[in-house]
């Protein structure tokens, strides 16, 4: 059992301002739009409201490694006992990764927020639009099994389907800014949200094969045209590939 000290207000405040610096570095040196509203982000940031408090993390949240929360306008919330995190005893350094990449996590949030929240309102119509056949079918199941009060039509699963994309989306700048800096355990992060039912490494076994300048531009150049439905049919074809490489 760690006796490390809970986070405190403070300890939050630091971590934003911390965060940020990481981020415009990383961002002027890999010349990626990791948070394209950086300037407007951090004059708001600057007035933000930042606390530790107890965070619980429900079964049905997004991601198993979500430490923290963005409220809008600029209210960042991070989990008291995340320094708590660093199990087993082998591994000191994860919980110092683990404040600053939910830090950073948050801080995109935050971004994207300031930008109008495009990439959430595009793939919602992406999705209406284009998968409407596979609404149909999620919707059908979802209601034979009992039903979801809060999914009661296509629009509300569409909403959920791109929540779903954009946080895979900010896991993974979150990841390229932390794998910058050479943040220690990184790994054990990354490889734990593996385990998730829409995991944000998706994103890096695609970068592997087509390089970060294409994943990024899957939420930039190709904004309200992709989604998790064309994420999971890119892996898929390149593991498929890849095993036909494989047997030849």
């Amino acid at each position: 059992m760690t006796l490390r000290k809970e986070l405190t207000d403070n300890d939050v405040r630091g971590l934003v301002r911390d965060s940020l610096n990481i981020i415009s570095r990383t961002q002027r040196s890999l010349n990626l739009p990791i948070m394209p509203n950086l300037p407007s982000t951090i004059k708001r940031l600057k007035q933000g409201n930042f606390k530790a408090m107890y965070i619980n993390n429900p079964k049905g949240k997004n991601y198993s490694m979500d430490f923290g929360s963005f409220q809008p306008p600029a209210s960042i919330f991070l989990d008291k006992r995340l320094p708590s995190s660093d199990h087993p005893m082998d591994m000191p350094d994860f919980a110092d990764t683990m404040t600053t990449y939910s830090a950073v996590h948050e801080i995109i949030h935050a971004d994207d927020h300031v930008g109008g929240d495009q990439l959430l309102i595009t793939t919602v119509r992406h999705i209406l639009r284009e998968h409407p056949d596979k609404l149909e079918r999620s919707l059908q199941i979802i209601q034979e099994e009992g039903g979801n009060g809060v999914i009661k039509d296509y629009e509300d699963l569409a909403s959920l389907w791109a929540i779903q994309y954009v946080d895979m989306v900010t896991h993974y700048r979150s990841y390229v800014v932390l794998r910058h800096m050479q943040a220690p355990q990184l790994d054990q992060i990354w490889s734990r949200l593996s385990n998730d039912y829409f995991p944000p490494n998706l994103l890096t076994c695609i970068e592997v094969s087509k390089g970060s300048d294409y994943v990024f531009g899957l939420f930039t150049d190709k904004m309200g045209d992709y989604c998790l439905i064309e994420a999971l049919e890119e892996y898929k074809c390149m593991k498929e590939r890849e095993a036909q490489s494989y047997m030849v």
